[in-house]
């Protein structure tokens, strides 16, 4: 009996369905081995001149896939084209800075999408724009020129990649120009399978899209939904790296991807939490204390209409957090105690404790902590020896203050 030819093993049993330029192409690879190197062959990549890497630090290169996962309705399809935006024209986005080739250059991205139709993705688009006042009027026209977008809603598995390896190959149309990354929003309608099966995850994410990814050397932001909300002990109980599997589905969702992005309700319709599981180390967050972090927290525009994601404040995180916990809202700032310090200045500690706390209607233990955070911030500083120590405002105190004026007169207190 003779031997199967690759080509018949594929139209028998994993092609049955594929036209004959699918197969063929399924052939090639079969018939192309990969390439095998030394291990001293592999090029350490330069930093700062490395065409590959599309975020700092090679938080995401060209060929690697991002999976950004969120709740639904959240506004991940907005903040994808928000960020699509800022990285077209070299800009960063919370922090998400592009490397220095395409902070020069730009990119070139492709939004692939399957939910919104043309008016829909029209608001969104003057939505952002309207919201991004850091962009000059230069860049906005120019992000409209480098961000293509392209509906998919009746193809999946092997259907779709066909269409994007067209689409990518074609590059952007209006001088044809290859892309140097692709959104693709969301990834349950390209799937073509069950989203808790290994099998099927794997098939669409290691054996689909990222060949894909390799043959175009384009970058890959997938957006997937989260699973339900966690509650009670559940929720406390995660641990960091735990939020990479965040995805709804099988635990595959993450495993083949390069990088990932979560964004996590906190309770707020406003306020949510931005984080950086995977790789995130890379893209050198750092919090209010200068300290690395790989959390942030963002928001949506303030003014109604307009879709358009920001960093949250300071004032607004708190609240959350105090309401998550199950307490009262805060009524007072820690910056409070500079205002304080800057209009008494030169008092003990004992002093200012008994001052803010009879003004906010605080505990002296909460003052004492508030008096901590704001010097360990760099804004007040403790001057003398041990027996009489005194507070003074710095000059980085002084220039927030400004910025943060106070809702008391300390003056008079």
């Amino acid at each position: 009996m003779s031997k199967s030819s690759p080509l018949e093993i594929l139209m028998t049993e994993y092609l049955p369905a594929a036209d004959a330029a699918a197969v063929e192409d399924q052939v090639a690879k079969i018939q192309e081995p990969p390439a095998v190197k030394l291990l001293g062959e592999l090029q350490t990549p330069v930093y700062g001149n490395d065409p590959n890497e599309l975020f700092k630090c090679r938080f995401l290169y060209r060929g690697g896939l991002l999976l950004l996962c969120g709740p639904t309705g959240v506004g991940k399809s907005a903040l994808g084209m928000q960020g699509a935006m800022y990285w077209s024209v070299g800009r960063d986005f919370f922090g998400i800075v592009p490397g220095e080739i395409y902070q020069a250059d730009g990119m070139r991205i492709l939004i692939v999408q399957a939910e919104n139709d043309d008016g829909d993705l029209a608001e969104m688009r003057d939505g952002v724009l309207k919201g991004c006042d850091d962009l000059s009027p230069e860049e906005k026209a120019l992000a409209k020129q480098r961000v293509s977008i392209c509906t998919i809603c009746d193809k999946s598995a092997e259907a779709f990649t066909a269409v994007l390896d067209h689409l990518l190959s074609e590059g952007t149309p209006d001088n044809h120009k290859p892309y140097d990354m692709v959104i693709v929003d969301p990834a349950f309608a390209y799937l073509g399978g069950d989203s808790n099966s290994q099998k099927d995850v794997s098939h669409f994410m290691r054996e689909l899209l990222n060949p894909l990814l390799q043959k175009h050397r384009v970058g890959m932001m997938l957006m997937h939904h989260t699973n339900k909300p966690l509650r009670g002990k559940e929720k406390e109980n995660w641990a960091a790296g735990d939020y990479a599997y965040l995805g709804a589905g099988s635990a595959e969702w993450i495993n083949p991807a390069r990088a990932a992005l979560a964004i996590r309700s906190l309770g707020s319709d406003t306020v949510f939490e931005l984080r950086a599981p995977k790789r995130g180390k890379r893209l050198r967050w750092v919090d209010g204390k200068d300290e690395p972090t790989m959390v942030k927290h963002i928001a949506h525009h303030r003014e109604p209409g307009v879709i358009c994601w920001r960093l949250a404040t300071r004032e607004e995180i708190e609240d959350v957090k105090s309401k998550s916990k199950g307490g009262r809202k805060k009524q007072y700032d820690d910056f409070e105690c500079v205002h304080a310090v800057m209009h008494r200045s030169g008092e003990s500690q004992t002093f200012y404790v008994d001052l803010v706390a009879g003004a906010l209607g605080c505990s002296k233990e909460t003052v004492r902590k508030m008096l901590k955070t704001c010097a360990k911030a760099g804004w007040i500083v403790e001057r003398g020896d041990q027996q009489f120590r005194r507070y003074q405002v710095t000059d980085e105190g002084r220039e927030e203050a400004e910025a943060r004026p106070s809702t008391r007169n300390w003056t008079s207190q």
